[in-house]
């Protein structure tokens, strides 16, 4: 009798696989022949489960949000609404060695995926639920409630404020130091929770 193949078992291998390349070779180095060797099993056995480079870029992606949404969600309660905005917000920021190659991914994945349909959809579903949660958080660390247009307008502004930030520092790390990412983002709250409003 065959043995039985625990497909999540070896995918979740191949994912971990997937991560190490990435973390030690970069995203050029994320080869379908590169995870094989990091797995130690065959190129075969990846591409049963990745069929080419783009896949194993949009599963770098995937996996790169849920380690961010794994590390927001294990933060612990308690402080204001606004330190929980900026704590989260803060997870986007290349500060450390492991969100320098979270924001790396992102920054590929976002000029890989322009023009394919596929990558454009993962990118979008990720985005939709980021923005989800910075909504849910701007809207109990305002001062005031906002119209929704207003809300929705000051929540793109921060991601924007994030993306650039992440950007930059990807790209020009010495310009953007941790501390100066940071003071930027309390600035940027600053604008978004308080602001001028229109009469």
């Amino acid at each position: 009798m065959p043995r039985q193949v625990d497909h999540a078992q070896r995918r979740s291998e191949i994912s971990a696989a997937v991560w190490l390349v990435v973390s030690e070779s970069g995203l050029e180095g994320l080869t379908l022949r590169a995870v094989a060797a990091a797995a130690d099993c065959t190129t075969g056995r990846v591409m049963h489960y990745f069929p080419d480079k783009k896949a194993l870029l949009a599963h770098a992606r995937s996996v790169m949000h849920h380690r961010m949404a794994e590390r927001i969600d294990a933060m612990p309660a308690g402080g204001t609404a606004r330190e929980a905005l900026y704590a989260v917000a803060e997870q986007a920021l290349p500060l450390d060695e492991e969100r320098r190659l979270e924001a790396a991914v992102w920054s590929h994945f976002q000029l890989a995926g322009r023009a394919d349909p596929e990558l454009i959809q993962e990118h979008a579903a990720s985005h939709a639920s980021w923005v989800r949660r910075l909504t849910e958080l701007v809207d109990a660390a305002l001062p005031v409630p906002l119209e929704p247009s207003d809300l929705h307008r000051r929540v793109r502004a921060l991601v924007a404020c994030l993306d650039g930030l992440a950007l930059n520092a990807v790209t020009d790390p010495d310009a953007y130091p941790p501390d100066l990412q940071q003071q930027v983002l309390e600035t940027q709250l600053d604008l978004v929770l308080e602001g001028n409003r229109r009469p």
